[in-house]
């Protein structure tokens, strides 16, 4: 299995003298059990469209992330929308109205944004100009309870 490593977020959070506070975790939590990690915020950026991640169905992403959520603690999440004709057939690329129903029960969905329509340059992997919207989800978990976690994970 390949591995990646988050050096600059690393290098950063050691910069910010926030090391003791902030646990950086390389994993890959679609795989397997999903991991025995609460955590104050979970955040993923750009992540679920990529074709790599579409090997489970985007609620299974939700859910995973949702459970290593505290209680008390909130989820936050960039994402690409749909452009492209192909888009649209992906559920992976989705917009926060589509995304509302895995936030019920102990969630309450803060904020949510997305762009209009903007081109980015030619970068590695796309040689040429391309159309990008891109959403925001952020929501927190309203209940202070760990019977949640009990419950779900049984």
């Amino acid at each position: 299995m390949d591995q990646a490593h988050a050096w600059g977020l690393i290098d950063r959070v050691k910069l910010e003298e926030l090391h003791e506070r902030v646990q950086v975790v390389e994993d890959d939590f679609l795989e397997g059990e999903p991991l025995d990690l609460r955590c104050e915020a979970i955040w993923t950026s750009c992540s679920w469209h990529y074709s790599a991640n579409h090997h489970r169905p985007l609620g299974e992403f939700v859910d995973r992330m949702q459970r290593m959520v505290s209680p008390g603690g909130v989820f936050g999440a960039e994402f690409m929308m749909p452009v492209e004709r192909r888009h649209h057939m992906i559920e992976h690329y989705t917009s926060p109205e589509r995304l509302h129903h895995h936030f019920l029960g102990d969630w309450e969905v803060l904020l949510t944004l997305h762009t209009d329509r903007f081109t980015e340059r030619p970068h590695i992997g796309r040689l040429q100009d391309h159309t990008h919207r891109m959403g925001l989800l952020i929501a927190a978990r309203t209940s202070t309870s760990t019977d949640h976690f009990r419950e779900k994970d049984r």
